[in-house]
């Protein structure tokens, strides 16, 4: 019996190195080449490496902004930031006192009415400009239709929905526009 047993396995086992696998099976040493897999930074160009790297700092500074008084002081200065390096420079000092005083040194307070001057102009003429600060769009073309909100709203970063009916050759005609911002100011519109 022992030997039956011991016979058989050795012909199951011989028996098994005459099986050939399929090529198209997906089982086959050429259908599955060896592939390594190196982690390195993702296939960005430099500039757009670091200007990701500056925008998770400024994203991970303002997540520790603690208190609601610190909150709302950033979201009054942020559309008056000239820079994101100046954005992380603000957000970097340790109270709302720090900060304060880091406005009054770089006289930030006083931007707000250097804006209001230097586009006069533009809110005369009911036009925007990249940069211009949500208030300035206000008072060039009204409250909005609708403004959609990404992410905390205390940042600012939002989507602005204007229609209105504007003359042309063939009569009146609905001009639908979207005025996109980050932190409070114009980064781009579209007319539909």
């Amino acid at each position: 019996m022992k030997l039956g047993l011991l016979a058989l396995s050795l012909v199951l086992s011989a028996g098994c190195t005459h099986f050939e696998r399929s090529t198209g099976s997906g089982y086959s040493p050429a259908a599955s080449p060896k592939t390594q897999v190196y982690r390195t930074k993702p296939n960005v160009r430099d500039q757009e490496w670091g200007s990701l790297q500056t925008k998770t700092r400024i994203k991970q500074l303002e997540n520790s902004l603690r208190t609601r008084k610190e909150l709302d002081q950033y979201s009054k200065v942020l559309p008056l930031l000239k820079s994101d390096q100046e954005r992380i420079e603000f957000l970097e000092l340790n109270n709302f006192e720090a900060r304060s005083r880091w406005m009054n040194q770089n006289k930030v307070p006083a931007r707000n009415q250097l804006q209001q001057e230097t586009m006069r102009e533009l809110i005369e003429a009911q036009d925007i400009a990249v940069g211009m600060p949500q208030n300035l769009v206000k008072k060039s073309w009204g409250d909005p239709e609708n403004i959609e909100v990404s992410g905390n709203p205390e940042f600012r970063n939002e989507r602005w929905r204007y229609s209105k009916y504007v003359s042309t050759p063939d009569g009146y005609k609905l001009e639908r526009k979207v005025v996109y911002f980050e932190a409070g100011k114009v980064v781009g519109w579209e007319v539909e």
